[in-house]
């Protein structure tokens, strides 16, 4: 049995366990919390998100934390989307559609579709701004201006999903009610939180299914929203972190 041991951020966890289970199928899983907020990660459990079980015991492999994940789940960072092999690309999506998410997250996102126009737009804006190390690495490269220059060209109503509160409220005061963001029970991008991550799992899903999306450039959850939505929706990568 192989023994997957994600770490750092949901999405990074979530493409090792997807590319551990494509090429295993049978896997258990160590999902282990990091020490404190400052060195990121994901401050809740794996059965906090999702219903699956897998065991913690004997293994013959081991497959050390991030270092096994396919270079075909990174297609933010180099490769094209649009030229991924069909027969890994379907063996991803059956994995991720066996992924279940906890009621609570299954039920807002029903809500939130629900709620949602049919044309949506989604724009993924990650700042990089979550905590200090990511904040004083690529987020201080971060413009708000070069976001704005994609979103003025938008003609849909946007559904926004975003990893930091400030960033959100210029953008909300800038475009109004074209803005439409899911219900935030601690605010935006708090990894620190079983209810935080919960609701940033709702916006990975949501994001999903619209059938454009505009993501940042470097950004495994915006990568991320389009796997999870079935690689159905028309990619656009916002390059905002220009050094």
């Amino acid at each position: 049995m192989i023994l997957s041991e994600p770490y750092g951020g949901i999405s990074n966890r979530l493409k090792c366990i997807i590319s551990t289970m494509s090429e295993y199928e049978n896997i258990n899983l160590n999902w282990s919390i990091p020490p404190s907020p400052e060195h990121g990660g994901v401050r809740c459990h794996f059965n906090d998100l999702f219903k699956n079980t897998f065991d913690n015991g004997p293994t013959s492999k081991r497959i050390s934390a991030c270092e096994f994940i396919h270079k075909d789940m990174n297609t933010n960072n180099f490769g094209d989307k649009l030229k991924l092999d069909s027969i890994t690309k379907e063996n991803y999506i059956k994995v991720i559609n066996s992924l279940k998410p906890v009621d609570y997250v299954i039920k807002k996102v029903v809500e939130e579709k629900y709620n949602l126009p049919k044309d949506v737009t989604t724009v993924s804006v990650r700042t990089f701004k979550s905590f200090k190390r990511e904040n004083d690495s690529w987020g201080r490269y971060f413009k708000i201006s070069d976001l704005f220059e994609y979103m003025d060209n938008i003609s849909e109503p946007i559904l926004l999903t975003c990893d930091d509160t400030e960033t959100t409220k210029q953008i909300k005061e800038r475009y109004g009610d074209v803005i439409h963001m899911t219900e935030k029970r601690t605010r935006f991008g708090d990894f620190t939180s079983i209810e935080g991550m919960q609701d940033i799992l709702i916006d990975l899903y949501l994001g999903g299914m619209s059938k454009k999306i505009y993501g940042t450039h470097m950004s495994s959850f915006s990568e991320m929203q389009w796997w999870f939505g079935n690689c159905t929706s028309e990619y656009n990568n916002m390059l905002l972190h220009k050094k």
